[in-house]
């Protein structure tokens, strides 16, 4: 075990590091009226019992919120002061904050504020928020337009670092943790902390007892430095920031959202390097020694290219910077300096990577339409999905009565105009630099399609095409092939129509749109909610005819892979999932059995009483027996008994392609 003592104006404060530490914390919470337990639901779940034991039980509360960036924020730093204040908490309280950097700040932001500061200890369990979260007293909660704006700080009276939380730790978030640990080893000049990291690398990541206490101390050992030389953050201390301001506004960009902390650092640490480069402070051999650290970590610290005026306006409100200024933290190699940096310069580094983007997809349906954002790498002319950020669905009801009149009808055009609106609003916001959409079958067949493509194009400025079913189809196959690298036949099962391809991961062996879906079937056998025996027999005779091509695979090898609303619905349905989680759905296999049993239900019930039913979309309670029926037609000719539910779909094949 290894002890640290921080020194501040206001106290000291040791900070204990080592393997089952957490039992010191019996001995430091005597002598107050009440405790506070803050933790999130993923920590809490995990370790809660094991910390109740060693606080007093008639005087400890606990109190737990989601986990998540997002909920650092002001909302919930009010309803933990609502709960102190309903129970009674006073001045001689204190708030024990277990979990990460999320929990360490906001903890200690309630304790600066409630009752002008109670006290409060720093228990971090993720590697990010042992080396530089619990530390230091800077405590904060986020603001939609930038990171930690409102804060205080606020020293705690102890941290306790206990390396055997690490264990339970999932591994992004272990290398978020590594992200600000190779920071420090940047900013201390002189230090032998860079080549410690180098050669005990393998002892790291295999979590390696004595190695990671001696690196979790010199960590906490450089932040001390800072910390104590300037307490309050009015000179050297910025030094900690190096990477940040490219970090928080990807991080602000992203909505707090599928981007760690760590991550975000990292790749915050090459922006300004580079920056550093372009101003002749570095050459690019440091610049890639740098790298192959975090190579050695497996950190992703590849910087992405943002849309100038979104980078810009977001880096503008960050919270170092002064004047209206824009402030870096810059690498002269032998020393840092914390300067303003013109946005010619910011530009001109940001266009240095281009060959990793945002890029956005619009999939304008007959029934919804979709947006998906993702960061984009483009390798020798291919491109590759790096992170999916961003998916979103409306419906839009395009195809409405087009069986009827032939064409969109101007409700429905409004209606997808308002959507597609909001997704350009989107994307321009988290800065995407690239955005298509693409139309299908209700545009396709309408005869003011084209009239309807071009007016989307001349008021939202987005490069919107028509494509035919064929390619829509080799989208939706494409968007799964490197997933299954196995012969799969994909089903994607639309609103106007059905598109099924079968292939392996080097041939498509057939491909077709059949222009029958959720919509046209529902408008053609059950208008006005006539699901009797006759109507569902027809149907499915119908369907039976419609498909009979595929009968010459009845005896073929492959998986089928579902895809889009209907299938992904039917798994919401069966898990009772209150809103669409895709870790949940991804993978599922969907049998004929449970298809039937989800059909029996909705017949069941009148279209008002569909549309309660946990798991199913309101929107979707319409079509929803018609998107099952075709399901089922098509196992029943494929001869097939399964559907493995993928939620990779012509989005993703469009996001690798170009259409």
């Amino acid at each position: 075990m290894k002890k640290l003592n921080i020194k501040t104006s206001i106290n000291s404060y040791d900070i204990i590091i080592g393997q089952e530490s957490i039992l010191k914390l019996n001995s430091l919470t005597k002598n107050y009226d009440k405790i506070l337990l803050l933790t999130n639901n993923t920590v809490g779940d995990t370790y809660k019992d094991k910390i109740f034991d060693l606080l007093p039980k008639d005087s400890t509360f606990l109190y737990q919120i989601s986990d998540g960036e997002i909920f650092k924020n002001i909302d919930t730093a009010m309803d933990i002061c609502s709960f102190l204040i309903e129970h009674n908490f006073s001045r001689n309280s204190l708030i024990v904050c277990l979990g990460g950097g999320v929990i360490c700040d906001l903890g200690g932001f309630v304790a600066s504020i409630f009752m002008r500061g109670i006290n409060f200890l720093q228990i971090p369990t993720s590697l990010l928020a042992q080396v530089d979260a619990s530390i230091g007293g800077k405590v904060a909660v986020n603001h939609p337009l930038g990171k930690n704006l409102i804060g205080a700080f606020k020293q705690p009276i102890a941290v306790i670092i206990d390396i055997n939380f690490l264990k339970t730790l999932p591994d992004n978030e272990f290398k978020s943790g590594m992200g600000e640990v190779i920071k420090h080893a940047l900013i201390l000049k002189n230090s032998n902390f860079f080549e410690f990291l180098e050669k005990q690398y393998s002892g790291i990541l295999n979590l390696e007892a004595h190695i990671l206490i001696d690196m979790i101390f010199e960590s906490c050992k450089i932040k001390k430095i800072f910390v104590e030389e300037d307490e309050f953050e009015k000179g050297n201390r910025a030094f900690l920031n190096l990477g940040h301001t490219y970090a928080h506004a990807l991080e602000t960009i992203f909505n707090y959202e599928n981007i760690s902390h760590g991550k975000a650092v990292a790749k915050g640490i090459i922006f300004e390097l580079s920056l550093s480069k372009h101003l002749n402070f570095i050459d690019e051999e440091y610049i890639q020694k740098v790298k192959q650290l975090f190579n050695l970590y497996n950190i992703d610290c590849h910087p992405i290219y943002l849309e100038e005026n979104t980078l810009i306006e977001v880096m503008k409100k960050d919270k170092k910077n002064v004047n209206n200024s824009i402030n870096f933290i810059l690498d002269k190699r032998d020393s840092l300096e914390n300067t303003s940096i013109s946005q010619k310069d910011i530009l001109k580094v940001n266009s240095f990577f281009k060959d990793r983007f945002l890029k956005g997809i619009i999939d304008i349906g007959t029934n919804s339409c979709r947006l998906f954002i993702a960061e984009i790498e483009k390798k020798d002319s291919k491109l590759e999905i790096i992170t999916p950020l961003f998916k979103d669905l409306d419906v839009s009801r395009l195809g409405k009565n087009l069986n009827q009149t032939g064409i969109l009808s101007k409700e429905s055009i409004e209606k997808t105009f308002s959507i597609i609106k909001t997704f350009k609003e989107k994307a321009d916001s988290m800065g995407v630099s690239e955005l298509i959409a693409f139309a299908t079958s209700a545009t396709r067949e309408a005869t003011n399609g084209d009239i309807f493509v071009r007016d989307i194009q001349t008021k939202f400025n987005i490069n919107t095409l028509i494509i035919p079913g064929e390619t829509e189809a080799r989208l939706s196959f494409n968007g799964n092939r490197d997933i299954y690298r196995e012969k799969i036949a994909t089903i994607d099962v639309g609103g106007g129509s059905t598109e099924v391809t079968i292939g392996d991961f080097k041939n498509i062996e057939f491909i077709k749109s059949f222009p029958i879906g959720v919509v046209k079937l529902t408008e053609m056998f059950f208008s006005e909610e006539n699901y009797s025996e006759e109507s569902l027999k027809s149907s499915r005779n119908y369907l039976r005819g419609f498909f009979k091509e595929l009968d010459r695979f009845k005896n073929s090898h492959f998986r089928i892979i579902g895809v889009a609303g209907t299938v992904t619905s039917n798994v919401s349905i069966i898990k009772k999932l209150p809103k669409f989680i895709e870790k949940e759905i991804h993978h599922y296999t969907l049998s004929k059995a449970i298809l039937e049993e989800n059909l029996t239900l909705f017949l069941s019930k009148n279209l008002e009483e569909r549309k309660k039913i946990v798991g199913l979309e309101p929107n979707r309670a319409d079509v929803i027996i018609a998107g099952n029926l075709i399901l089922l037609t098509l196992l029943e000719v494929l001869e097939k008994n399964n559907i493995t539910v993928s939620t990779n779909d012509n989005l993703e094949g469009a996001m690798v392609l170009n259409i």
